[in-house]
């Protein structure tokens, strides 16, 4: 299981996934798991997902570091449908955000932030390794 990481001054998400290739046909085979430090507010999630929507929000996250345009997102398969999504304005600015929460949903963050698209470029090459 890899780790891809964001990092700036006030902005830290950090996501890794699972695959279960003995269920691949299944559409819960992957659990991502998701932290998100924003603004000094804090979250840690797992949501079961499909290995094939892993792929396509790294195809998109690729391609919107490359043309800063359009989003992607993924989004958990069932449940709370807790979720992480990217979009980019021409300017290079980079928009994360989206919806954690617990399993009981006691304690959940909806979160927006914003940075620099120099920060992406690690993030999303490390994520090609889902395609």
């Amino acid at each position: 299981m890899s780790e891809h990481i964001i990092k700036t001054d006030n902005f830290f998400m950090k996501i890794s996934a699972e695959i279960d290739e003995s269920d691949i046909d299944n559409p819960v085979n992957t659990i991502l798991t998701v932290e998100v430090i924003s603004c000094g507010f804090s979250a840690k999630a797992e949501f079961e997902t499909d290995e094939k929507k892993l792929s396509e929000f790294s195809e998109n996250l690729k391609s919107l570091y490359n043309t800063l345009d359009g989003s992607a997102s993924i989004c958990e398969t069932y449940g709370y449908k807790r979720y992480v999504s990217f979009s980019a304005n021409k300017r290079g600015i980079i928009t994360a955000c989206g919806f954690l929460c617990d399993e009981m949903r006691n304690n959940e963050l909806k979160f927006e932030n914003s940075f620099d698209q120099t920060y992406l470029e690690s993030f999303a090459s490390g994520l090609n390794y889902y395609l």
